[in-house]
């Protein structure tokens, strides 16, 4: 049985870098953010490529999803996922006012209001931001208020 078992894990293909689509991903030294959308659910995954030492998922209508506001310098956005009262904000950004500026992003990791870890994605290595996020929400019916700073149902 147990030779069974391990014939039956050394067949099974590696772990993808994402199960469905991608909404983001970067290097972090020897680790890999990375954002996937799959079947209505967001996953945050890290770690060394395709052996996440994280894995979190929730689903895309309740996913903590901030776009850019659409004033300031630097075109930004983040999503926040929750395990155990710690949270992992990933964010992206760019100047928008500089020509030779490149994406950057990271994760911020936190306990309440204490930072736990910063981790900044190799320079370089964002080539999108996270706004694909704002195109799955508004594709389950979701709009962005301004106002009140939330998701809710477009009217």
């Amino acid at each position: 049985m147990r030779a069974a078992l391990f014939l039956a894990l050394l067949a099974a293909p590696a772990q993808a870098a994402c199960q469905g689509d991608e909404a983001f991903s970067c290097p972090i030294g020897k680790k890999t953010v990375e954002i996937c959308y799959w079947k209505g659910m967001l996953t945050y995954r890290f770690g060394p490529e395709g052996k996440p030492e994280l894995t979190l998922n929730e689903p895309l209508e309740t996913v903590d999803y901030m776009p850019w506001p659409g004033i300031g310098r630097a075109i930004w956005d983040s999503v926040v996922f929750t395990n155990q009262g710690v949270t992992y904000e990933v964010w992206s950004s760019f100047d928008r006012l500089d020509e030779n500026a490149v994406m950057e992003g990271g994760v911020n990791v936190m306990q309440g209001t204490k930072t736990l870890a910063a981790l900044a994605c190799d320079k370089g290595s964002v080539e999108a931001g996270l706004d694909r996020i704002s195109d799955l929400k508004a594709g389950i019916g979701q709009c962005w208020d301004y106002d009140s700073r939330s998701w809710g149902l477009c009217n």
